[in-house]
């Protein structure tokens, strides 16, 4: 079997027989040769192709044998001194004798070679000992932890989806059977609290690597959504009534239902079309509305905070610290302005992306 490499390299297979010594630097020859004519840019690409095999008139399986009357064998020597049956001119050394299966002739012995980028090349090629254990050794870690992270990620998904799909539930089963929305966040807060203040672990999964996902960003919305529950809506019994409360309350859970929802079916590769569609369609109109929503009950709430002077530390006090809960609520108010384009434009720019395949990302094996 012959490995084929140009036709320069081919007029060398007709040269007689040699033996000893001369054979060896023949071969050394050829070899320099050769490595000089696939230095740079096409060695690289020459030692990187796939290997093709091709059978030549020599090939005792063609049936054909050279002019000299013997079959031309090329080999490639590998350090531990095996031999796979191809031919490699530019990184290992090579023997050319007759074929022991076609004359009977004892097996060619094997040439030393001095160490050089032919023999660095090989080393690289097998591993280099150690490494190549170490690595198989990290790659099975890597590979644990991503099962792993991904066994968690598909429950707490499957649990938060869960959750808002039965808060979503009883809040059409109240409206149903009160026809009213007065108490509708009473009966519902203590679901509301636990599965919003749950989402605090998506936080640490971004904070650990889990997730690929920025911890500002991820931060800045749980936390705004935690605070509007907890230090609002909650500690502002007076505003729970309100219209606002119910719109950002509608807002939130159709939302989450479709965001956990989708992670699941993305986690579990069977992603339908419509929560993705969904999922990058519905924030178009449940975004401003939930944003109108959190920033009216925001509104709603400053009487009541600057009456009863809550969450507020006055001077003078041991602390010598002011703070005032009514212009902390105004301030929030203000951040909408800036935050909004921010994560809404970005929201389009994800939009784009997966729906309409602006950007194509390639998988390698």
């Amino acid at each position: 079997m012959c490995f084929i490499f140009d036709a320069s390299f081919n007029t060398t297979l007709s040269k007689p027989k040699l033996n000893g010594m001369k054979r060896i630097e023949w071969f050394e020859e050829i070899r320099g040769i050769q490595a000089e004519k696939t230095s740079g840019s096409a060695r690289r690409w020459r030692l990187t192709r796939p290997r093709r095999l091709r059978l030549t008139r020599g090939d005792p399986r063609r049936g054909g044998r050279s002019a000299q009357g013997h079959v031309s064998r090329w080999r490639r020597q590998r350090p531990s001194g095996k031999t796979d049956g191809v031919r490699d001119s530019a990184r290992s050394g090579c023997q050319r004798g007759p074929s022991p299966a076609a004359e009977g002739a004892p097996p060619p012995r094997r040439v030393r070679r001095a160490p050089g980028r032919g023999t660095m090349a090989s080393s690289e090629e097998d591993g280099g000992g150690n490494g190549a254990v170490e690595e198989k050794e990290n790659g099975k870690k890597k590979k644990k932890l991503g099962v792993l992270a991904t066994t968690w990620l598909i429950f707490y998904n499957v649990a938060m989806t869960a959750g808002w799909l039965v808060l979503g539930i009883a809040m059409v089963r109240f409206y149903i059977q009160k026809g009213t929305h007065r108490g509708l966040f009473r009966s519902v807060q203590k679901t509301l609290k636990f599965f919003q203040t749950f989402a605090l672990l998506e936080v640490i999964h971004c904070a650990v690597g889990i997730v690929r996902t920025s911890v500002l960003v991820t931060g800045v919305q749980v936390s705004s959504r935690i605070f509007m529950v907890w230090f609002i809506a909650h500690s502002i019994k007076q505003i729970q009534n309100e219209e606002s409360v119910i719109l950002f309350l509608v807002v939130w859970t159709v939302t989450e239902i479709t965001r956990y929802s989708f992670y699941t079916f993305n986690l579990l590769n069977h992603l339908p079309y419509f929560i993705k569609w969904a999922r990058y369609n519905f924030f178009i109109v449940l975004y401003p509305a939930g944003v109108a929503g959190e920033l009216l009950t925001i509104y709603a709430a400053l009487p009541y905070v600057k009456k009863t002077g809550m969450f507020s530390l006055r001077l003078p006090n041991k602390y010598n610290v002011s703070f005032d809960y009514y212009y902390f609520l105004i301030i929030v108010m203000f951040s909408y302005v800036p935050l909004f384009p921010q994560l809404y434009f970005h929201m389009l720019r994800q939009r784009r992306r997966v729906l309409h395949g602006e950007v194509i990302v390639e998988k390698d094996d």
